[in-house]
């Protein structure tokens, strides 16, 4: 009997689950725990928590050699609350944008703003895709204080699961600003990767290819009439890949 595999490619990630198909001759009570197992397995791709949703947000969208920034302020621009600061933020990422436009090139980022908690000082973390020269303009456009930047290596030390971990750190140990606020900030037209479904032989299992790095594994688990597996793995960098772009929506005609 065919198996079903799940797959998610998010960049570089790969995110795969694998679980038994019910069959058209199956009691209900094999029938049943086949479910079971398809349900245990579906689950694994549905990205619940921020942190899981952000990995694979980081993962569609940047690659090696992309921008870390923090942004902080001095005493003397040192905005009075979360809600100014971003607003400044904001706006310089709009002439950011537009520069950015000016030349042809896109603008892709995240950020998340900190220090928001009794005693804090308030800065920002961002993610941004590079265009090759860009510490100088950023240096220009923030105007506020510091700016530290690094450019991004994801690998077995630094994968995107610790980069979406550390910028949702605040919120996981203070509460969110607000209830039921998400706790970072994605720019318009970032790309969403979609799942593929296909049957492969019973025979098979779940196993990365030989030259990507296996980040994590559950199963395969049996409960006597099926099985299911998940697994996480992060493909090579490859500086030719091509990054998909975001699927513009079209209009509806009225």
């Amino acid at each position: 009997m065919p198996k079903i595999l799940k797959r998610i490619r998010a960049g570089r990630m790969v995110y795969e689950v694998l679980y038994t198909a019910p069959a058209a001759g199956d009691s209900p009570k094999a029938r049943a725990q086949k479910q079971k197992a398809s349900t245990l397995a579906r689950e694994k791709l549905n990205f619940r928590t921020s942190v899981q949703k952000l990995e694979r947000t980081l993962a569609d969208n940047f690659d090696n050699g992309d921008l870390f920034l923090t942004t902080t302020y001095d005493d003397k621009h040192l905005p009075e609350n979360r809600d100014r600061a971003m607003r400044r933020l904001r706006g310089v990422l709009s002439k950011l944008r537009a520069n950015r436009k000016a030349r042809g090139q896109p603008l892709r980022y995240i950020y998340v703003t900190e220090g928001c908690y009794p005693g804090g000082r308030i800065h920002h973390h961002l993610v941004i895709n590079s265009t090759g020269e860009d510490l100088e303009e950023l240096r220009r456009l923030w105007s506020f204080g510091d700016i530290e930047l690094r450019r991004l290596v994801f690998d077995k030390d630094h994968t995107y699961e610790d980069l979406a971990s550390y910028l949702t750190k605040e919120p996981r140990e203070w509460g969110h600003p607000r209830v039921g606020e998400r706790t970072w900030t994605p720019s318009l037209g970032l790309v969403r990767s979609e799942p593929e479904t296909m049957e492969i032989p019973d025979s098979l299992t779940l196993a990365p290819p030989p030259e990507a790095l296996a980040v994590s594994k559950t199963g395969p688990e049996t409960n006597g009439y099926g099985e299911w597996c998940w697994m996480k793995y992060m493909l090579p960098y490859s500086p030719r890949r091509k990054r998909p772009r975001a699927k513009r929506k079209r209009r509806k005609k009225e």
